[in-house]
C-alpha cells in the first residue's frame, strides 16, 4: 500500500472540516477499504484520540462525510441555477445535470458511503428527508411525476455505472448525447396526468 502523504492545512479550515477533506482525499487516493482512523492519523497528523474527539466512531465519520457530500451537491445545484438554468422545472434540471456531472474523483466518496451503508443502512437516516423532499419535487413536476422520476433514476443509474467503471467505454460524444437526451426529457411537455404512474407520452 502506498503511504499517504501528510497534508498541510493551508488556509486552516476548522479541524473537523480538515479531517473530512482529508478523509475524502484518502478515499480518492487509496479506495474506500482504506478509510480507517489509523490511515487518517497518518494522512492528517492528528492523533487517533484527536480524530475520536470529533468523530466518536467510523460510522459517525461516514455520516458526516455523507452530510458534507449532500451539502456540496446542493451547492452545485445552486451554481448551475446561477449559471442560467431557468424555466419550468429549473431546479430539477440543475439537480439532474449535477448528478450527471459529478467528478470521477468524487465517485470514490460515493463508494465509501455505499460500502458503509450496505453494512449499516441506518447511517442514511440523517439524510432520508432530503430524498423525501426530492421525491415530492419530482412528483409535482410540470412534465409529470412519472417522467421526472424516470429521468432521476436514469441519472442515478448512470452515476453508479461510472462509479463501478462500467462506462469507461463511453465516448465523449456518447456522453454528451446522453446528457442532452436527459435534459430534453425534462423539457418536453407531458400531456398525460402529471402524477400518473402510467407510461408517459
Amino acid at each position: 500500500m502506498t503511504k499517504a502523504t501528510k497534508a498541510s492545512r493551508g488556509g486552516r479550515p476548522s479541524k473537523r472540516d480538515f479531517i473530512l477533506q482529508q478523509a475524502e482525499v484518502l478515499v480518492q487516493e487509496q479506495g474506500a477499504s482504506h478509510l480507517t482512523f489509523d490511515a487518517l492519523t497518518e494522512k492528517t497528523g492528528i492523533s487517533k484520540g484527536g480524530l475520536l474527539y470529533h468523530f466518536a466512531s467510523k460510522e459517525a465519520l461516514i455520516v458526516a462525510m455523507l452530510e458534507r457530500y449532500i451539502g456540496m451537491r446542493e451547492a452545485r445545484t445552486e451554481e448551475l441555477l446561477a449559471e442560467g438554468i431557468e424555466g419550468p422545472n429549473a431546479e430539477i434540471k440543475a439537480i439532474i445535470l449535477g448528478e450527471l456531472s459529478i467528478p470521477k474523483s468524487m465517485l470514490a466518496v460515493d463508494s465509501a458511503i455505499i460500502a458503509a451503508a450496505a453494512n449499516n443502512p441506518s447511517l442514511l437516516n440523517p439524510v432520508r428527508h432530503k430524498f423525501e423532499e426530492l421525491w415530492t419535487m419530482l412528483n409535482s413536476s410540470s412534465i409529470g411525476g412519472a417522467r421526472a422520476r424516470a429521468v432521476w433514476k436514469a441519472a442515478v443509474g448512470d452515476r453508479l455505472l461510472r462509479q463501478f467503471g462500467l462506462l469507461d467505454c463511453e465516448s465523449k460524444e456518447q456522453r454528451e448525447a446522453f446528457i442532452a437526451e436527459m435534459m430534453a426529457l425534462l423539457e418536453t411537455p407531458d400531456n398525460n396526468n402529471t402524477n400518473a404512474d402510467s407510461v408517459f407520452g
